[in-house]
């Protein structure tokens, strides 16, 4: 008989670092990525999330004069929550296209991803085609 372990209560649960999901399960979303921008779907996020994020939290953004207003760029602010990349696009005022963990993209908000320019990339493997599609957004 075995016995599992249980983490002590209070404690995080364990990440999992890989996607053991195929490669192949993410091209359409590399696909849409590189042939569009983002569509109506990260307006409509960022004009009902800006109002909560500025309501609720005590937030600042730092340098954000120093990202130019259009062209390629890349920023990559630490982060400690799942909500931290709302924050650069309200304070960047600009489309910002975000990498994401593949394991994010799972319904329903897969959609929102799917069509609000957020593209995946698989850790633990080398994964390609996030970095095709990261060179065709700087394009």
């Amino acid at each position: 008989m075995s016995e599992e372990k249980q983490a002590p209560k209070g404690s995080l649960k364990p990440q999992v670092y890989k996607d053991e999901r195929p490669a192949e399960h993410f091209t359409h979303f590399h696909e849409r990525t590189r042939a569009k921008r983002p569509n109506w779907m990260y307006e409509a996020v960022r004009l009902v999330l800006t109002p909560y994020l500025m309501l609720f939290f005590r937030t600042r953004a730092i340098d954000s004069d120093k990202v130019p207003a259009d062209g390629p760029a890349i920023v990559a602010p630490n982060h400690f929550s799942f909500l931290d990349h709302f924050f650069v696009a309200v304070y960047l005022r600009r489309k910002v296209q975000f990498m994401a963990k593949s394991q994010l993209f799972q319904p329903p908000l897969q959609t929102v991803y799917h069509n609000g320019g957020v593209f995946p990339v698989r850790r633990g493997h080398r994964d390609d085609e996030a970095f095709k599609t990261a060179h065709a957004v700087l394009a």
